[in-house]
């Protein structure tokens, strides 16, 4: 989500987009894989437990979500009153948080707990105590401990993205403090109560964008830590390969974003929203289906490619609404009404910063991608062998498919820190690249 300087609006009714999408999506991968029509709705011998299993992974999600959310906001709007300085260096710590690899930071923290703090992880390595001990106090503390190990995780780079977020759409909202200050109005309910009624609808707009991405996250961590959720479902299905649990994965893991997005589309400060079909079929879990798909024999010879295509159709309404925006303050009007020519226009106003943008997008979508492949490969080790030398390198440690990887990086973790600290790196350099050559309205 870092790679959009203007998220679209939603369309009026994202959740039965979404949930619509996925059933597609299912559809579509059973009709590529070839399976017979007959055998479509016959389920996987493991889908009785599906149920139970999304349940647990969408209480993982709401918890993650909130408390990013919290975090986000807590820590935007604080800033605000540091000054622009303030601000800008808190929103590229926050970028940086979010650029962080999910599965560096999910081996990380089991490397590091586990490894060198010797601490229990339930669903890996439960606390042994004895049986006297075993009352209901601590039966909670360790379900509760079960759910706040991955929540906890996802929390860090949706954080990243809510402070960033919280930074950069204030620049959008209308600055009242003169006038509420005037008024008499108490510096804090200037901060917390008009300022943020401005930036509810901006809020409900990233909210429901990061429901589509937080699931996808998810998957690796819930795949680290053996969590029994729909995630390790997932992982589970893509990394061997099993066309009937990726379609019914996809078909579950649309019910569930519908779900996540149900909530901030109930409420009432909302932006207009959108008609436009491109827009529609860009708020759709692209990245999801990307690492679905990327695994199936007809794509499987290009890999990469696939995945490229998902990062290019998530942001392209974003970009598109970008461009819209500057084009109508380009004086295009005034030059055709003093006879210049449309070619003259293009060069002489248009053709630089659609340049501009193009290179922008670029940048931003080679970020998007380190990130992503970084993903593709925890779930498919394997993959990391078709990508060039340096890249090969750098991915390497990420790709941990067999006992003794785990082994190895429970031991030392430090080389897969190190993988992770030079891909965030490069992301976020991409990143901040793409935000300073991207053209902006004035």
């Amino acid at each position: 989500m870092t790679n959009a300087p203007n998220l679209s609006q939603p369309p009026r009714w994202l959740p039965l987009h979404v949930l619509c999408g996925g059933l597609l999506a299912a559809v579509g991968v059973l009709a590529l894989s070839k399976q017979p029509v007959e055998t479509w709705l016959v389920l996987p011998s493991t889908a009785t437990e599906m149920a139970t299993r999304c349940g647990f992974s969408l209480g993982v999600l709401i918890l993650a979500l909130l408390l990013a959310l919290s975090l986000g906001l807590a820590v935007g709007l604080l800033t605000r009153r540091l000054g622009r300085g303030a601000e800008a260096f808190v929103a590229l710590l926050g970028r940086a948080l979010a650029c962080l690899p999910v599965v560096a930071l999910a081996w990380g923290f089991v490397s590091l707990w586990i490894g060198h703090y010797g601490g229990p992880v339930e669903t890996l390595m439960p606390t042994e105590l004895p049986v006297a001990q075993n009352v209901w106090q601590i039966t909670l503390a360790r379900w509760l401990w079960e759910f706040l190990a991955p929540a906890l995780l996802l929390a860090v780079p949706l954080t990243g993205e809510f402070i960033q977020c919280v930074i950069s759409d204030a620049n959008a909202t209308v600055d009242l403090d003169f006038a509420l200050r005037a008024r008499g109005v108490p510096a804090s309910e200037r901060l917390w109560w008009h300022h943020l009624t401005q930036l509810l609808p901006l809020l409900r707009t990233r909210m429901q964008a990061l429901c589509l991405v937080a699931p996808v996250y998810l998957i690796v961590i819930e795949d680290v830590l053996r969590f029994m959720g729909w995630g390790c479902w997932m992982a589970q299905s893509i990394r061997a390969v099993d066309v009937k649990g990726i379609a019914f994965g996809f078909a579950t893991g649309g019910l569930l974003m519908a779900l996540l997005c149900g909530g901030p589309h109930l409420l009432r400060a909302r932006l207009r929203p959108s008609a436009n079909r491109l827009t529609a079929s860009a708020w759709q879990p692209w990245q999801l289906w990307g690492l679905g798909l990327m695994t199936l024999p007809p794509l499987s010879s290009s890999p990469w490619l696939v995945l490229w295509f998902a990062v290019l159709f998530s942001g392209s309404s974003a970009w598109h609404e970008a461009w819209m925006s500057v084009e109508k303050q380009l004086p295009l009007d005034p030059a055709r009404s003093f006879g210049v020519s449309e070619t003259s226009i293009w060069l002489r106003h248009v053709a630089l910063l659609q340049c501009r943008m193009l290179v922008a997008w670029i940048s931003a979508v080679f970020a998007q991608i380190l990130l992503w492949i970084a993903v593709a490969c925890a779930l498919q080790p394997a993959l990391w062998q078709e990508l060039g030398a340096p890249l090969a390198r750098w991915f390497r440690p990420l790709a941990i498919g067999s006992s003794q990887d785990a082994a190895r990086t429970l031991a030392d973790p430090s080389a897969l820190l190190e993988a992770g600290g030079v891909i965030a790196l490069g992301a976020l350099c991409l990143i901040q690249l793409s935000r300073i050559i991207q053209p902006r309205p004035s």
